[in-house]
């Protein structure tokens, strides 16, 4: 299942499909790392950690981590999920999120973890000196 979703990944990166082939990427990577984990035959073993090397080697440091959160799991916080790469050297962070201007009760919430990733960032070991947030525009109705 790995290679057949590292195959797509391909199709789609050549397809100039950018987004949705690094998450084929990803998802085909920890499928074929879940193969390694689950076999006791070394030659498979070695073949499985050869295609993840090649397939590394594809995204040319594209390559993030995904982190699933099952439903009311606890222990999530944003140092935890952030620790590893907020080192000295980060001084600018982009954030993307289309939902945080949407006019409804969640948009409250939404604006305060925003505020308490920002907090996150200052407190910090990095250095942060620009926080940018990315979000959707305004639907402008013309009369």
């Amino acid at each position: 299942a790995g290679a057949e979703t590292v195959k797509r990944a391909v199709q789609l990166d050549a397809a100039s499909r950018f987004q949705e082939s690094l998450v084929c990427y990803q998802e085909g990577i920890d499928l074929l790392l879940q193969a390694v984990k689950a076999t006791t035959d070394e030659a498979k073993k070695h073949h499985y950690r050869q295609k993840i090397s090649e397939f590394t080697f594809l995204l040319d440091g594209k390559y993030h981590k995904q982190i699933r959160i099952e439903e009311n799991a606890t222990g999530f916080g944003y140092e935890k999920l952030f620790h590893e790469y907020l080192t000295e050297m980060v001084s600018e962070v982009w954030v993307e999120d289309p939902y945080i201007r949407q006019v409804h009760q969640a948009s409250r919430y939404l604006l305060y973890n925003f505020l308490r990733f920002c907090e996150m960032l200052v407190k910090g070991p990095c250095k942060v000196k620009t926080i940018h947030l990315l979000t959707s525009y305004d639907k402008v109705s013309v009369s």
